[in-house]
Order: structure tokens, then C-alpha cells, then sequence
């Protein structure tokens, strides 16, 4: 049975002498194929599809999909190459990788390298001065005191 316990997506056997298993996890190592999870759970791909639409109310594939997209900007953010992110995440062809991750995201591949790197940590943002934060005033905590 799909569940969600303390964040993580899991799949529990009806028999509980199997531990439970991190469905991202699985997916991740099994490159994103309903098959080869259902293989690796020893299920059926239907009970599979039974299992998502009964938890998550989607299919183990859209699920999948989402799966690869999310790792697929964890990547990017993470400055790997474009080609060798598309190849860890199972596509044959660069193509077929940019125009998913445009679908998914409504940008390029290249569009999201430059959008992604502007949010991460830039050691030389530190180095530059800027101007003091305007924050406002503290609120005083003596009685009579604005």
C-alpha cells in the first residue's frame, strides 16, 4: 500500500515482515520505469497503478514523471551538465530531455540554468558591498516607551 509517513512517500507490503520501501528512492534507481518498480516490489504493474490512484489520486507514470522533472532541477541547481543530467535521469536523447523539461517547467533547459544559478548561493554576492536592509524599527518592550 502507497502511504505518506513523516514526509516521504512509501510503499508498504500487505505483509509486514517487509520493511518499508521510499518510492522516490526506488523510482530514482529504477530510472523512472512503472515496470521496474513494480518488478522491484514484487507487484503487479495494475497493482501498482491501484495502489497511486488510491493514496495519491494519480498514475505510478504522471507520478514518475513529476519525480524526474523535480530531480531534474535538484540537478541543475546543483551545476551538472545539462547532457549528463539528462543522461542520469534516462533519456536516450538531449532532445527528448529539453523539450520534457520545457513542458514541465514552460522554459528551456538553458533558461532554467540561468534562472536556477541566480537563486543559489554566490560566494561573490558576500563580497560586494551593499546597502544596509531597511528593515523597520524595533518595537521597544519598556511600558511608556514608542
Amino acid at each position: 500500500m502507497v502511504k505518506i509517513k513523516n514526509g516521504f512517500i512509501i510503499f508498504e507490503h500487505h505483509r509486514r515482515a517487509e520493511a518499508p520501501v521510499n518510492l522516490v528512492e526506488l523510482a530514482q534507481t529504477c530510472g523512472y520505469r512503472v515496470n521496474e518498480v513494480s518488478v522491484q516490489l514484487k507487484i503487479s504493474t495494475r497493482q501498482l497503478e491501484r495502489h497511486f490512484s488510491n493514496a495519491l489520486g494519480v498514475s505510478p507514470k504522471y507520478w514518475m514523471q513529476l519525480q524526474r522533472m523535480i530531480r531534474a532541477r535538484q540537478l541543475i541547481r546543483e551545476g551538472n551538465p545539462l547532457k549528463a543530467i539528462a543522461l542520469e535521469l534516462g533519456f536516450i536523447k538531449y532532445d527528448k530531455f529539453a523539450q520534457e523539461l520545457k513542458r514541465f517547467y514552460g522554459i528551456s533547459p538553458l533558461a532554467m540554468v540561468g534562472t536556477e544559478r541566480q537563486k543559489c548561493y554566490d560566494p561573490e554576492a558576500f563580497s560586494k558591498p551593499t546597502k544596509k536592509p531597511n528593515f523597520p524599527p524595533p518595537i521597544s518592550t519598556t511600558p511608556g516607551k514608542r
